[in-house]
């Protein structure tokens, strides 16, 4: 073990699991290592064609020979919520590794996929719904994953707003946090704000994803679990503060990616 083209076998075929008729991995998920499995910087390749099918019935498709180095993965999920190569996400990281290097899709629809695949792997909601959060915090910071979309422009074509209140005051306020940035803000300053303004049905989540995307560490990673523990936010309500998230951490707020 720990040497080139060690072939990693791992335990189910076609498709292996699903949350529904649609969600399902097909493919023997199995690969060789392209350099030494204990280097932080490891490289896979796939020994075959692999594919998953989300709750909308698309098709993602990772060809034979495709490598995979994990880097669309957070280092905080490394260390805290198991490597990608090895840890129970296996699957879906593997597929979303693939679309985040070819940077061709929407990066947004590229995570909910990863979502979808993590919870046809037997992930529950809650551990699903923060790595989610976390490689969608992660791929804004890094602009990773493909195109991204104008999140203020998406929040005012909504007619209303899950787990939040769309005002005419808390519409202002997100469109001056989108225009004109003041660098004297702070991201407990803008949470508390904005759940104030926008009556934000999931608070503590809210203000944790805010904290996570200013610094990605372990701590704001488990603080950021917690939060989705005691609220139980519905994946609709996840979806939108994502995009408050967005507009409420611009560039001057956001913590250095890491490596």
């Amino acid at each position: 073990m720990g040497r080139l083209s060690v072939t990693i076998a791992v335990a189910g075929v076609l498709a292996a699991s699903s949350l529904s008729q649609a969600q399902t991995f097909e493919g023997d998920f199995a690969f060789r290592w392209l350099s030494e499995p204990q280097q932080r910087h490891r490289i896979m390749q796939s020994l075959s064609d692999i594919s998953f099918t989300d709750s909308a019935g698309r098709r993602w498709t990772v060809p034979k020979g495709t490598r995979i180095d994990g880097a669309s993965i957070p280092a905080v999920l490394w260390t805290f919520a198991g490597s990608p190569f090895v840890g129970n996400y296996r699957r879906a990281s593997v597929i979303h590794d693939h679309y985040c290097d070819l940077k061709s899709e929407v990066a947004s629809e590229v995570n909910m996929m990863f979502r979808d695949a993590m919870r046809a792997d037997g992930l529950s909601k809650r551990e699903s719904q923060s790595k989610y959060l976390a490689v969608s915090a992660y791929t804004k910071l890094t602009r990773a994953c493909g195109k991204h979309t104008d999140s203020w422009k998406t929040l005012a074509q909504l007619s209303t707003f899950d787990g939040a209140t769309k005002s005419g005051d808390f519409m202002e306020l997100l469109r001056e946090w989108d225009t004109l940035p003041t660098p004297d803000d702070t991201t407990t300053m803008r949470a508390a704000e904005a759940i104030r303004l926008g009556e934000i049905k999931n608070p503590l989540s809210f203000a944790a994803l805010l904290e996570f995307e200013r610094n990605m560490t372990e701590e704001n990673y488990a603080a950021l679990e917690r939060a989705l523990e005691g609220e139980q936010p519905s994946d609709e309500e996840v979806d939108l503060m994502l995009l408050l998230a967005d507009v409420a951490t611009p560039d001057f707020l956001d913590a250095p990616a890491n490596k």
